[in-house]
């Protein structure tokens, strides 16, 4: 029996990783699909943080585009 093998990697990231991360690792490895999340916990906790510090209300990570 002749089964295909797909192989799947995930990523995970949060505010302020660098962005060519998952490139990284699909240059870098014998990869057909690549899923991935935000940590929005820590993301959230940072974006909070900004806010009430510096008055940023932009509501959103601005590395993520």
């Amino acid at each position: 029996m002749n089964k295909e093998v797909i192989k799947i990697a995930n990523c995970s990231g949060y505010y302020g990783d660098k962005l060519s991360a998952a490139k990284d690792m699909v240059d870098g490895g014998p990869i057909d699909v690549l899923t991935g999340d935000y940590l929005a916990e820590l993301t959230m906790a940072i974006l909070f943080n900004q806010r009430m510090q510096r008055g940023e209300e932009i509501g959103y990570a601005g590395t993520f585009s």
